[in-house]
């Protein structure tokens, strides 16, 4: 069986990237396709609790290396949960937000560095 494909849409808060998931699961489902469609971060349970974590507006303060680490704890999850399985099955998987935006909301946003986001990506 031919291995999957994996495509991200990455953007802003409000950019239209959910919008265009949604358009581009339905074109693919039409066409007998059956995309796995999954997020960052979420996705999975443990995703979906390090999620609210990150968005808890009530919790203190998160700095800006532990915000990285989860979004990396996040999608090394994903990876092994969702991911990897439905790409080995040969399925499309369609990612709202990957490592993009971990490089520029974590790197650049946070005064981290690309070098960092794109470090812990590679290993």
């Amino acid at each position: 069986m031919p291995r999957g494909i994996f495509i991200t849409l990455e953007g802003l808060d409000g950019s239209g990237k959910t919008t265009q998931i949604k358009r581009l699961a339905a074109w693919m489902q039409k066409r007998g396709l059956d995309p796995m469609v999954t997020r960052q971060p979420g996705g999975t349970a443990t995703g979906d609790r390090i999620r609210a974590l990150l968005l808890d507006s009530t919790s203190a303060p998160i700095a800006s290396m532990t915000e990285m680490a989860l979004m990396f704890a996040d999608r090394a999850q994903a990876i092994a949960e969702v991911i990897e399985p439905a790409l080995a099955a040969g399925r499309v998987v369609i990612c709202d937000r990957f490592t993009d935006s971990t490089e520029a909301y974590q790197g650049g946003g946070r005064e981290l560095g690309s070098d960092l986001a794109l470090g812990l990506h590679q290993i």
